[in-house]
This record gives structure tokens, sequence and C-alpha cells, in this order.
């Protein structure tokens, strides 16, 4: 867990100092949202990273995310998702645990899209701050505390709109015990759908044609000598 979180921290800023190596310099997306499934991997063994009779999940989609892109491969990501524990896989080496787990997280992502040519593969990492909800019957874990997160993912795009995605987040519980039975995994893999706009321009913004120089030539019409001479006479 401890380098998860340290590469989560330091790749993004490496790869950052390294130029662009795009002729496009064109941001890939602006908003970026998605639906699809949250598997928890709260057995209490930090070992197994991938054991599927260990993991808690549901059959109906448990995760719902969205992610804002501001900057040269990085974006911001909210989420949230849910699991229902049922007693007959393990939680912090445990069974019988029962109840609902919730967790709401704000991550910092940066993308290496761009630099790997705005192709098929889209990979990421992220670091944040999150928040989980847990049985109350799991007497080796709170029942909520706040996380540290750290983790990586794959966006795999179809075409410039439609893709999916899979991800994998450490989530290190802030408690009294760091790194202790409160740090669980939390993978998903669902669909994702980004857009390259949003919404029209704004009713505040400048308007072009209310900036534009009047640049027209214009005649300034001067009254003629003659004219002026008559009028003098005939006074």
């Amino acid at each position: 867990m401890k380098i998860l979180l340290a590469l989560a921290f330091i790749f993004p800023f490496f790869f950052n100092a390294q130029g662009y190596k795009t002729r496009d310099n064109a941001n890939p997306y602006k908003l970026m949202f998605g639906l699809g499934w949250s598997i928890w991997d709260d057995d209490g063994n930090p070992s197994d990273l991938v054991k599927v009779e260990s993991m808690h999940a549901e059959v109906f989609p448990s995760r719902l995310m969205f992610d804002y892109y501001f900057y040269k491969g990085w974006s911001a990501e909210g989420g949230v998702s849910f699991t229902r524990f049922k007693g007959i896989k393990p939680v912090n080496s445990q069974l019988g645990v029962k109840g609902v787990g919730l967790s709401a997280d704000a991550n910092l992502k940066y993308s290496f899209y761009s630099l790997l040519g705005k192709g098929v593969i889209d990979p990421y990492l992220l670091f944040g701050l999150g928040a989980t909800v847990h049985p109350v019957s799991d007497t080796l874990s709170k029942a909520f505390y706040p996380t540290l997160n750290a983790g990586a993912g794959i966006n795999f795009w179809f075409n410039n709109a439609i893709g999916i995605q899979v991800q994998s987040v450490g989530k290190i519980g802030l408690t009294s015990d760091f790194f202790g039975k409160s740090d669980y995994f939390q993978h998903s893999i669902g669909l994702v759908v980004r857009l390259e706009s949003v919404g029209e321009k704004s009713e505040g913004e400048f308007k072009k044609e209310k900036l534009k120089l009047d640049t027209k030539k214009r005649k300034i019409k001067t009254p003629r000598k003659g004219r002026d001479k008559k009028k003098e006479g005939d006074a």
C-alpha cells in the first residue's frame, strides 16, 4: 500500500515535466461520466490483491462517477459507490459481518492519454481523499472514517465518446491504527462517456461584435465656398 501511494504522487509530476509529445494540444474532453460495478476487497489481507472469493459486489451497477478535465492530462474525479456485506465472505478476517458499505471520493487524476498519442488505451494514476461507511458488526473497523486514496486505472476507448473503464484504488483509513483494519481495496469496471464541451457560451461572455473597432471610411461633409458667398450676399 505504501508503494502504491508513493507511485501515485511521484509519477504524475515526473511525466508532466517531460515535453508534451503530441501535435495537437487540444484537450481530449471536458467532462466524463460513468456507471459501473464497485468491487470491495475488505478481507483484511492486503497481500491478496485479486481474490474473487473474498470480494464483495452487487449484480446491478453500484458506482457512479464524473470527471472534469482541466489541464494537460490533469482532471478531477468524484464518485460514489456501495456494496452489501452478506456475512458469507470474510471482512477483516471475520465471517458473519452484515450490512451496507458506502464510499464517496474526490480524486486528482493524471492521464497519459495525450502522451501516448490519443489512441485506444488511456492509462492514468490518481490520488485523493474519501469517506467510508462500514457495517457496525465489523468490530475491527470503525463505522465511519475518512480515507487517503491512491490507485490507477485504464480507459479503453471504442471511439471519441464511449469507452470501458477499469480501476483499482487502495484506501487507507485515516484512523488511529494507520495501515490497519480500516484499509481496503476498491476495484471497479464500467461504461464511461466523455463530452468535448459542456453547454453553450454563457451570457456574461463578451461578444465579438461588441469588441470590433469601426474601421469604415466615412465622408465628412463641408460647405462649399460658392454657396457660402451667395448666402452672405443675400443677407
